[in-house]
Formats: structure tokens, sequence, C-alpha cells
């Protein structure tokens, strides 16, 4: 073959996510709920694209989420659930889009391998070590709702107003008076 280069027989022909025996076989990746799973998937998928060099820099909207299969309304507790288990990391949050000016929150998966800019892994899934700490950490991430970015909730025709307090909706003073 003049010129041209020639191919190992056993050369892997595209780009690749090679997950750990110990890790498939770990607490949290057996707690690890479905959408969780669709999420990791979406996160792998953009690390692929990105050939496999910018790990801790993958760009993911809600949008990117929902084409993966996941309601729009599951994808942050999916995304904290990835989190509390170890799997994902946010190095970088973003913020709701607004006209044109979009800031997608930035991602790295715990797990790989990467070159370039990547970081390299921790494997932070290692530390959920027992069936009750994978429970712990879901009931975490279910816990860890951002209130201040949750909209305001009124309770119409209950004689109740409700105010965004930055926690939680709770009554506000004039609410709790009775006449």
């Amino acid at each position: 073959m003049s010129g041209a280069k020639r191919r190992r027989k056993n050369a892997i022909g595209s780009a690749f996510i090679a997950h750990k025996k110990e890790m498939r076989e770990s607490f949290a990746w057996r707690y690890l709920p479905d959408n969780a799973r669709r999420i990791l998937d979406r996160l792998e998928l953009e690390h692929l694209r990105h050939g496999g060099a910018d790990n801790g820099f993958l760009k993911c909207t809600y949008s990117d989420f929902e084409e993966a299969g996941i309601r729009r309304a599951s994808v942050a507790l999916a995304i904290r659930q990835c989190v509390e288990l170890g799997f994902a990391e946010i190095t970088g949050q973003g913020q709701r889009s607004v006209s044109s000016f979009r800031a997608p929150s930035l991602y790295r998966l715990t797990y790989l391998n990467g070159w370039g800019r990547s970081m390299p892994p921790t494997d932070d899934w290692q530390r959920v070590t027992s069936d009750e700490s994978a429970v712990a950490a879901l009931t975490r991430a279910s816990a860890a709702r951002n209130f201040a970015t949750q909209p305001v909730r009124s309770a119409v025709g209950c004689g109740v107003e409700i105010q965004n307090s930055g926690r939680a909706n709770v009554p506000t003073q004039g609410a709790l008076a009775r006449p």
C-alpha cells in the first residue's frame, strides 16, 4: 500500500466510553434511577462529541436532556441524583435562558478518563458503600431543591397568601392572622 494508511485488524473504529466493572457493580449504580441514567447517557454523548477532550466543560441544556427522553420537570432531580451518587459534578452553574442570552451548566463525569483539558477521574461513586448510603444520597437529592429559582405560588381562594422566601414557600405574617 503506497501512501495509504494501513489499519490494524483490532483497531477500534469509532469513539467509545468504557465503564469499570466495579462501577457497574457498585451500590451507587444499583440505586441510580432511570432518569439519572439518561442524564449520564446524554453527558457521555456530549463527551464523545467533544472527542473526549472536554470532561469538566461539558455543556448541556434542559432542552438537550429533554431530547434524551427526560421530562423537563424531572431534569433537575435527575441531575441532583447523579451528583449525590457521585457520577457527575456540576463545574459551572448555568442560568435560565433569557432572550438570546444562554448560559448552560457545565458538567464533569467523575468516572471518565479524557485528554486535552479534561479533568482527571475521581470516581466519587466509590463513596457510596452500602444500601443505606445510597438511599441517603437519593434522599438528599430529593430534599435539595433550589427554592430561590422556584416560581412564586399563591393559594388563591383559600385566604392564605404565599411568598417566596428564598428557602421555602412560607405563609406571610398577614396570612396567619385570623379575623
